[in-house]
């Protein structure tokens, strides 16, 4: 996907995902004046994917019993675009149980970690890593 932004003086164009790695194939973009950073952002370590679902946590009526450590330790390749999601899908599992229902259980999360799945392949994981190896691509 590519998103464009365009101000007086600069014109930003941001290339994300799978696009861009069939478009890093062609050079032709990387020469000065088309891309001059690409920045890499990696999949959230596990301080940053206990961050996130604090952050969604806060809005959300969760028992005391779930497990945080447990949820950061399965959502190891996880975006997260992904854990929000399992977060949902645990809300939704919890209101199809019981429209009434008080809390989200961990059972209700461990279901959804079965619904939602990391979908970034290992294969895209390794090309950034050895482009970013040969090309001194910038991280965050």
């Amino acid at each position: 996907m590519a998103t464009s932004w365009h101000t007086h003086d600069l014109d930003v164009e941001l290339h994300t995902g799978r696009d861009l790695v069939s478009e890093l194939s062609s050079w032709a973009l990387l020469r000065p004046g088309r891309i001059d950073r690409i920045i890499y952002v990696p999949l959230p370590d596990a301080a940053t994917r206990k961050e996130i679902f604090k952050l969604r946590f806060q809005s959300m009526p969760v028992s005391d019993e779930v497990c945080l450590a447990e949820l950061v330790e399965h959502t190891q390749k996880y975006s997260g675009a992904e854990i929000t999601a399992v977060c949902r899908e645990a809300a939704l599992l919890a209101l199809q149980e019981d429209i009434h229902a008080k809390s989200i259980t961990g059972q209700h999360f461990r279901s959804a970690l079965m619904v939602v799945s990391p979908r970034i392949p290992d294969s895209l994981i390794q090309f950034y890593a050895d482009y970013q190896q040969q090309s001194g691509l910038h991280a965050l």
